[in-house]
């Protein structure tokens, strides 16, 4: 368990690190990044793991569960973004608690810590042989402005390329 855990964290900083490189003018161009995923879009499906397990072809419920727990506990730090503020769940609370009490409008406060706003990215979910990966990305650059994707990706040649976008959402 331990092994595949390390693998998994090991696929997991290649995998984001390679997106955030190749999304450095989309999703992810805004100077902040998000702890945990925000500006991301679930799926509107009933089952979000048997959604999972469909896409990801994935037939071991173990390694279903494993990666399902590893995705929700994920947080992104400064080693895995180097180059972007890290948004904190804590950060967020606070911003929302004043801007809801009238001290300032969460929005003027982004503006003059972000550049472009703030974006997201969730950990990938993995199938069995770590060659397929679940991703949501995602954008908020104001009020009403923002996207994000589910993407697939898979490992070929020693990289990983984009297969499929799931869906996508747009404000």
């Amino acid at each position: 368990m331990k092994e595949l855990e390390e693998l998994d964290a090991q696929k997991t900083t290649e995998l984001i690190k390679q997106i955030l490189k190749d999304e450095s003018k989309g999703y992810l161009i805004s100077s902040c990044i998000t702890e945990k995923p925000r500006a991301v879009s679930h799926p509107m499906v009933s089952d979000f793991n048997e959604y999972i397990k469909k896409n990801l072809k994935i037939k071991d419920t173990v390694h279903l569960n494993t990666q399902s727990r590893l995705y929700k506990r994920f947080k992104i730090t400064s080693d895995l973004v180097k180059n972007k503020n890290i948004l904190t769940q804590k950060q967020f609370e606070k911003f929302e608690k004043k801007s809801k009490s009238g001290e300032f409008q969460f929005w003027d406060l982004l503006n003059t810590n972000c550049k472009d706003g703030y974006c997201s990215i969730s950990k990938p979910i993995f199938n069995e042989t770590f060659d397929l990966a679940y991703v949501q990305i995602g954008t908020v650059c104001g009020w009403l402005c923002g996207g994000g994707e589910e993407r697939i990706y898979e490992f070929v040649n020693g990289k990983w390329i984009e297969k499929e976008s799931l869906g996508s959402w747009v404000s």
